[in-house]
């Protein structure tokens, strides 16, 4: 066995990579070699080791352990859509925060240096109140009191063209 204080760290590292390297093979052969011997005493019993453990399918263990994970982190339906962009960076408009949660860093910088929250705004937002939305009808009366402020300068217009 070699004396660790004797080699260099280039060959410590290289060291440190074969170590790993065999540790994960005698591993996965380990995990194996187990689960043929497991499936062989399900086999033995009259029964799969599927049945068994109440899985689907089981295969070698490392590498469908990680393909399943990696499917499982995967977002399901339940899962919440994310909030619409309350604000966006004014320096790159990639960046946008909901308003929600943790201020990212360019919202701390922004107010730092002095500017308001509201000039970060982004006008394309989505802007829903979660009260009620405005009916048609609270909407026509801003639309008619313009129309009635109208009439009355055409009316006097034609009063005086009448009066000629």
């Amino acid at each position: 066995m070699k004396d660790f204080d004797e080699l260099t760290l280039p060959q410590l590292r290289q060291l440190h990579v074969r170590i790993s390297k065999e540790i994960d093979k005698r591993a996965s052969a380990t995990k194996a070699d187990l689960l043929k011997r497991m499936r062989k005493l399900a086999e033995q019993e009259g029964v799969t080791l599927e049945d068994l453990l109440g899985r689907a399918t089981i295969d070698a263990p490392a590498q469908a352990r990680g393909a399943r994970r990696r499917t499982e982190a995967a977002p399901t339906p339940n899962q919440k859509a994310p909030l619409p962009l309350k604000y966006r960076n004014p320096d790159n408009p990639a960046q946008g925060w909901s308003g929600r949660g943790r201020k990212p860093g360019w919202v701390v910088a922004w107010l730092a240096n002095g500017g308001a929250l509201s000039a970060l705004e982004h006008t394309g937002a989505l802007k829903k109140s979660r009260r009620h939305a405005p009916a048609p009808a609270e909407i026509a009366p801003a639309i008619m009191a313009s129309d009635i402020d109208a009439a009355p300068a055409t009316a006097s217009s034609d009063a005086s063209a009448e009066a000629t």
